[in-house]
């Protein structure tokens, strides 16, 4: 892939040491998992997810647009375990070199770097950071979108987090279909997805991809 603007999703599994036997993988092949589906959204770049130091992973969000989409996207995959599990997330904006087969190791450039110290800022409660290789007029208030959405984000619950797989992705799916999908009925999809605020992700979610 020549150099080109990305979106590179850097992250960790908050307290893996404490998580059950079998957890820490299973959590990391709900984020390939939840990468790879990203990979099919429309004009989207490869994710190219990939594991570091056993509870580290990175990966390409589809466009930089959508990188706050593909966090929560991602975060979604985790709660859907329903293990207790979580993730931090630090995004990085900026131009990039990937190589055109493979893992994100050989990778390199500002989004990168961005992205690597936006993850070594976190602390405390905070687990989504955004970060710019030049940094944009809208920084503090595109900052304060992810805060917002990572506050909402961690409070879901699985039966939450496996409607907002679908409703996160681009396009509309009708609540009738993931009523049908799941077995239950559409009051229940409203009732979980209005518990999971999801029209206010959405709101956001609209103005930070409008967002230059």
């Amino acid at each position: 892939m020549p150099q080109s603007d990305l979106a590179v999703l850097t992250g960790d599994v908050i307290k893996s040491s404490r998580l059950p036997p079998g957890a820490l993988d299973a959590v990391m092949a709900a984020l390939a998992s939840g990468a790879s589906a990203m990979s099919g959204w429309p004009g989207a770049v490869p994710a190219r997810f990939t594991r570091f130091r056993g509870d580290g992973w990175q990966c390409l969000a589809p466009s930089p647009p959508q990188a706050l989409r593909a966090a929560l996207f991602l975060r979604a995959h985790v709660r859907a375990l329903g293990l207790g599990a979580d993730t931090r997330v630090a995004v990085g904006l900026g131009w990039g070199d990937v190589p055109d087969t493979g893992g994100l190791a050989a990778a390199g450039g500002p989004a990168f770097e961005a992205s690597g110290r936006s993850l070594d800022k976190t602390g405390g409660p905070q687990r989504f950071v955004v970060g710019w290789a030049v940094p944009p007029p809208t920084e503090s208030l595109v900052g304060a979108v992810y805060a917002l959405c990572d506050e909402i984000s961690r409070l879901w619950t699985a039966s939450q987090a496996e409607l907002l797989i679908e409703t996160l992705a681009p396009g509309e799916t009708p609540q009738r279909e993931l009523a049908d999908k799941h077995g239950i009925t559409q009051q229940a999809v409203a009732k979980r997805l209005r518990a999971a605020s999801d029209w206010a992700l959405r709101q956001a979610l609209i103005a930070v991809e409008a967002t230059r």
